[in-house]
């Protein structure tokens, strides 16, 4: 009886243990069969990290939680950088819970935020590494367009840098641009001065893509493009006060239009929906027929005429753009059995790295393909499960979304673990008496 109560408890410990290594090494054995690439981005949906206002409002429990949510981002962060070894680590917005913190709670979710991303140690000593960080600013970082104020953009970009930023990365012979939008001020904004500023960059991102077409454009913005209801989890929503905006699920139509006829970039990257989504976007260059702007001589029938507005004219002739976007603009849809091809803009919106939502991470790759300047320029993207995989202009194109495990199961096991380190030790020597 005693033999058998001891095989099963060192079964008991065997099981345990295998599924302890499992679960705290899971990017490892997820990171074995992923494919090489040339440019590897790591991207983190919105973290929101709290802080002082909920252990205000749950004194007793506020804390734990806290720092269980602290430590499993930090190591979803951690787990996964190691195990992909990425060139840039992207956290794609909503790095705090709330954009309404005094200036000593920034600061220190700022350190928090910092190890958390495994940036420095716990002692506040900056890591090495061989990637770069970049931070998009989601709407309770600064706020939507009716709350920016100037204290929100001037602690975020002392601390995070510009709110719009591009670069390039050579990738096989030729290259990629990526480029952050800061989509909390696109569309209407009460301090003008920040919706200029966001606009100026984009436009110069047009003049850009004008000069070097061949150039394909990978995209970040924490807000979705526009999406017919059922696409994605979120709905097509857009609430004002006062005539700026006060909450948006994705960008306007008019601004989406804009950003896809204009840029045309080959992916977008976005966060804001917690749940994640795929979706492909087709774009015409023309409409079926001219449609007048107002009582002036213009009118939109191509890309190009779209693309000459200024901010003013968007503004005035919304209506116009809209109607503009029916014509051109297909409604987005997912992915079927067999792919699709006919698409212009893929766009994924990266899952929340929250617990609540499974822990994710996603691991977006690039990959010149041999003889890229012969291929023709045919795209064909299709899914397999949380996998997006695309060709496009002699590159091929991968997101991988990898689930660390949601928070509930986590706490189960670290009580598991817990009970049987205290529990099990009183069992064996039980069993010798």
């Amino acid at each position: 009886m005693q033999s058998r109560a001891r095989r099963l408890v060192i079964a008991y410990l065997v099981v345990l243990a295998a599924v302890n290594l499992c679960v705290y090494n899971y990017a490892n054995l997820y990171a074995l069969l992923h494919p090489a690439s040339d440019i590897r981005l790591n991207l983190y949906g919105d973290p929101q990290i709290e802080g002082d206002a909920k252990i205000s409002r749950e004194p007793r429990i506020g804390k734990y939680d806290i720092l269980f949510n602290d430590y499993y981002l930090h190591h979803i962060y951690e787990s996964t950088i190691a195990a992909f070894r990425p060139h840039y680590v992207v956290t794609m917005g909503d790095i705090f819970s709330c954009q309404w913190i005094s200036k000593e709670e920034y600061y220190r979710r700022i350190h928090r935020f910092k190890w958390i991303s495994h940036q420095v140690d716990s002692k506040n000593r900056s890591l090495s590494s061989n990637h770069i960080y970049y931070h998009i600013a989601g709407n309770h970082d600064i706020g939507y367009g009716e709350e920016t104020e100037p204290y929100h953009i001037n602690r975020y970009t002392n601390n995070f840098g510009p709110l719009s930023r591009e670069w390039l990365s050579r990738i096989g012979d030729s290259t990629h641009r990526f480029a952050i939008l800061n989509a909390m001020n696109l569309d209407k904004t009460r301090r003008i001065q920040y919706r200029q500023q966001a606009w100026q960059f984009v436009h110069q991102l047009v003049a850009e893509r004008r000069e070097r077409p061949d150039i394909p454009l990978i995209l970040f913005s924490h807000i979705p493009l526009h999406k017919h209801a059922g696409a994605c989890v979120a709905s097509p929503s857009i609430k004002y006060h006062r005539g700026f905006v006060v909450y948006q699920d994705y960008l306007s139509p008019a601004t989406s239009a804009y950003l896809l006829h204009c840029l045309a970039p080959t992916f977008v990257l976005s966060g804001h929906d917690h749940n994640g989504c795929q979706a492909a976007h087709s774009v015409k260059t023309s409409a079926s027929q001219a449609i007048p702007l107002g009582m002036t001589d213009k009118s939109l029938r191509s890309s190009e005429d779209l693309c000459s507005l200024t901010l003013d004219e968007i503004d005035e002739f919304q209506a116009e753009i809209e109607e503009f976007a029916r014509q051109t603009v297909m409604p987005a849809t997912g992915f079927d059995d067999v792919g699709t091809s006919a698409w212009d803009t893929l766009e994924v919106t990266v899952r929340s790295a929250m617990g609540e939502f499974g822990g994710a991470a996603g691991v977006f790759d690039i990959r010149a393909t041999d003889h890229s300047r012969q291929l023709s320029p045919q795209r064909h993207a299709r899914t397999f499960g949380r996998i997006v995989a695309a060709r496009a202009n002699g590159y091929e194109y991968q997101y991988r979304e990898v689930l660390l495990g949601n928070h509930l199961g986590i706490r189960v096991l670290l009580v598991v673990d817990l009970v049987s380190c205290l529990v099990v030790p009183a069992v064996l020597l039980l069993l010798k008496l």
